[in-house]
């Protein structure tokens, strides 16, 4: 029991301490393809699962830390101030793709459709998901 807590908690610091570059990932992968609106977007799809696993994270340690104190929760809130920051740049830029679906198409990139579509397709199965457990 003991050594599970142990690696629970290890692994929970671990990934405290990599947020940060993988952000910086996040929001270099994300720059580059809002440089090139009407491109192909080759780093959406790992701009989603990046930022979904992080997500994920976040809402795993704020329900763990519902047994912390009010200051312990509001130091792990200010963790993942950053990461919301970066949800909200991707909506922004997934918004911004679906305004220019037909000049997406037009500019001969249709696998950016595709892939609005298939992130529109996940996240109403996780939204479903969410559904069924409240």
């Amino acid at each position: 029991m003991v050594h599970r807590n142990f690696e629970q908690t290890e692994e929970m610091v671990n990934n405290l301490l990599e947020m940060n570059s993988r952000l910086d990932s996040i929001e270099a992968m994300l720059a580059a393809d809002q440089d090139d609106l009407l491109g192909s977007a080759p780093n959406l799809l790992p701009i989603h699962l990046q930022i979904t696993q992080l997500e994920s994270f976040r809402n795993e340690t704020m329900h763990q830390a519902k047994k912390a104190n009010g200051q312990s929760r509001n130091i792990l809130a200010r963790k993942f101030e950053r990461l919301t920051g970066v949800i909200e740049a991707f909506d922004e830029y997934i918004m911004e793709l679906s305004r220019n679906i037909l000049s997406l198409a037009r500019a001969g990139h249709p696998e950016v459709i595709v892939k609005i579509i298939k992130l529109a397709e996940i996240e109403g199965k996780e939204d479903e998901k969410v559904r069924i457990v409240i």
